[in-house]
């Protein structure tokens, strides 16, 4: 019962959110109140609690949206800007690979996939838009760990569990592929997260050079191998590349660029 009072109160919250749009960007607790009809009460209530949390601030009589909301703009704006420019270099890269590809963004101690384009042969790795993966167990984690120090922090506080026999679950050896990254732009991996699984990855950074994203391929082992990897691995690392130019990223050599703090 409790959880689901939350959802409601949630629910409700976002009801008050909802209310504020670019033709009206400034409501009274009255404008509020008919548009949502809601109780009085209720409406007083959820106004007082997100004014204090910062997504509401009052003006006299006044409410707009609050400078939580603003600062959430930006990074919501800047994953806009990078599945509008990274979804044609995805197909394209599927095409040339004949693998699945995507682009992988971080959350916390994983990495979400927001962009798919699945290999059109019969055997293929079936990724899906909103899947969620841990980030020491394929190449696409270990890319976000090269440039940025919190993502590796983060993976290890949580806990290198082991997927597969091959999955890397010692600090040396994890902080080897890292360096992979770094020396060379992309990483190859073999069976981390699933066995017969294997993946690519490469950065991309936004404009001010900070990790955005990571493009990656996967497909079976039988095909994606060490050899193959070797000519897959520049194609994925010039698709990064391309993505983040087209982001505003000025600096080519990416993959040189260092991880503070470590």
């Amino acid at each position: 019962m409790a959880e689901e009072s939350s959802v409601r109160v949630l629910e409700r919250a976002c009801e008050v959110l909802d209310c504020f749009t670019r033709r009206q960007p400034r409501l009274q607790i009255g404008d509020i109140r008919r548009i949502t009809g809601l109780p009085a009460t209720t409406v007083a209530r959820l106004v007082r609690t997100l004014v204090a949390q910062e997504l509401l601030q009052r003006d006299g009589n006044d409410y707009q949206l609050g400078l939580r909301v603003m600062v959430w703009t930006a990074p919501a704006a800047a994953a806009s800007d990078l599945l509008a420019v990274g979804g044609p270099v995805v197909e394209e890269i599927r095409d040339i690979t004949k693998e699945t590809t995507g682009i992988y963004v971080r959350h916390g101690v994983t990495r979400v996939n927001v962009c798919v384009a699945l290999s059109r042969l019969s055997v293929i790795y079936n990724g899906y838009v909103g899947q969620v993966m841990p980030l020491h167990a394929g190449a696409a984690g270990k890319v976000f760990m090269a440039y940025d120090p919190a993502a590796r922090t983060a993976a290890l506080q949580g806990g290198l569990s082991a997927y597969t026999e091959h999955t890397p679950t010692d600090r040396a050896e994890l902080d080897a592929q890292i360096e992979t990254v770094r020396s060379t732009g992309w990483l190859f991996t073999a069976e981390e997260r699933e066995s017969g699984l294997n993946s690519l990855a490469a950065p991309i950074f936004d404009s001010v050079g900070l990790i955005a994203g990571a493009i990656a391929i996967g497909g079976p082992s039988s095909r994606i191998t060490a050899q193959a990897a070797s000519t897959l691995g520049p194609t994925v690392a010039a698709a990064g590349r391309t993505i983040s130019r087209h982001l505003g990223y000025a600096v080519d050599q990416s993959h040189q660029r260092p991880a503070d703090g470590q």
